[in-house]
């Protein structure tokens, strides 16, 4: 029998496992080097990078497809892979759909070796962790739903909490838990990627969309735009205007 690694040296990189991935569009495939350049990945992940295919993902970082906190999330994570040489596995994380907004998925990722034993890059997938799980029995879940489908209105997080049988105390520890943030700052961030969403493909006013989005206070929305995102919402609008459309 040939030696193992003579096998996969003669594997030709055009056709190499991570294909089957382009048939299972539930998950988002992706490889990145060390420098956190992303290498590959599968169509569903493009699409979900505002990518048109996977071959425009070649050399694309973090910081020209996700918002900042996402990016700041995900480095962190690439970071301990690189320096452990360990896999990260069930990491719980906001992902955006195809759509911009953000959804719950969870993330494994593992690191590449070359022949070395040195670490070189990193391989990952990300699956919807509310379609994963069976998220409409958990208490939790019901309580996110809620959320998302009452964004723009005033929602206050004791009235929410005793609403699902919760006291304050216990939400917030579910939602750090098994989220890593607070329901306050899951709001922020949904309100902030749906105000994004209305600002790349809208024309009203900044104001307006504020409130649309949930945000009473304009001054409140433009800081927390511009702590998430690092730009304020015009300088967003003025640079990814009518990019849904095209």
């Amino acid at each position: 029998m040939i030696p193992l690694d003579t096998w996969l040296a003669e594997l030709d990189p055009r056709h190499s496992a991570g294909l089957l991935f382009e048939y299972m569009p539930s998950v988002l495939y992706f490889v990145k080097d060390r420098d956190g350049h992303i290498m590959t990945g599968n169509q569903a992940f493009a699409e979900r990078c505002g990518c048109p295919s996977a071959q425009a993902l070649y050399g694309r970082r973090d910081d020209t497809l996700f918002p900042l906190y996402m990016v700041e999330k995900f480095r962190r994570d690439d970071a301990a892979v690189f320096r452990t040489a360990e896999p990260l596995h069930d990491l719980i994380e906001l992902f955006p759909t195809r759509e911009g907004l953000p959804e719950w998925c969870v993330t494994h990722k593992v690191p590449l070796f070359n022949r070395k034993g040195e670490v070189v890059g990193l391989c990952g997938i990300v699956q919807s962790y509310e379609r994963m799980h069976d998220h409409h029995q958990r208490p939790i879940f019901k309580v996110v739903e809620h959320i998302r489908s009452h964004y723009a209105e005033r929602l206050n997080i004791p009235d929410i909490a005793q609403q699902f049988g919760f006291s304050q105390r216990q939400m917030e520890r579910r939602f750090v838990e098994t989220f890593g943030a607070s329901p306050r700052e899951y709001i922020i961030r949904l309100r902030i990627l749906i105000a994004c969403e209305q600002l790349r493909t809208g024309t009203a006013p900044i104001s307006e969309v504020a409130l649309d989005c949930g945000f009473y206070d304009h001054s409140s929305f433009i800081r927390h735009f511009k702590r998430m995102l690092g730009s304020t919402p015009l300088a967003y609008r003025k640079h990814h205007f009518g990019q849904a459309s095209q």
